[in-house]
């Protein structure tokens, strides 16, 4: 685990605070980093459709565009993005904000659906928690609960990746 206590005054320092932990199972992983911002302003890009348009989509392959980004951040509020991808056509994530601690904790059921369908299943069940970190900074802990394993080496091939360059810009837009 990261030492969240050294110096991360730079974004470069920042980006080798991510730490991303599959569980032994697959049904589970979490994701701490810390970010250049307090926590007010890490929630906010986490919840508002002009943050999550410039962040959200750095981590897909290059061309991908992001036609679909909406946020209602409320208790029983929705999120619906969607991504079409050279290649692999549309993704979309469908999302109810299942909890919300403004600016603290965000919980959220996620549906991950490849293509144009509907949402259907069982959904992830995400958890967002961020504590300020020194002066100005905030640690943020994400713990997802999958409703099928995962095979370990393509979620950190492919999952992890994506995340850990998303959180990068998402840094850099919270920190600027």
């Amino acid at each position: 685990m990261t030492d969240h206590t050294l110096d991360l005054s730079t974004l470069d320092a920042r980006r080798g605070s991510t730490q991303i932990e599959l569980a032994d199972d697959g049904l589970s992983y979490q994701c701490t980093r810390v970010f250049g911002a307090p926590p007010e302003r890490v929630f906010k890009a986490f919840t508002d459709p002009a943050d999550i348009r410039v962040w959200f989509p750095s981590g897909a392959p290059p061309g991908s565009e992001l036609t679909t980004c909406e946020s209602d951040p409320v208790e029983g509020g929705r999120y619906h993005y969607v991504m079409v991808i050279p290649e692999y056509g549309p993704m979309a994530w469908h999302g109810l904000y299942t909890g919300i601690d403004r600016p603290d904790q965000l919980d959220a059921d996620e549906w991950f659906v490849m293509g144009g369908g509907d949402a259907e299943g069982d959904p992830a069940k995400q958890t967002l928690t961020f504590e300020p970190n020194g002066d100005g900074f905030t640690l943020m802990t994400m713990v997802v609960h999958m409703p099928e394993p995962e095979d370990p080496e393509e979620f950190m091939e492919q999952s992890a990746a994506g995340l850990s360059t998303s959180l990068a810009m998402m840094d850099e837009l919270v920190s600027g």
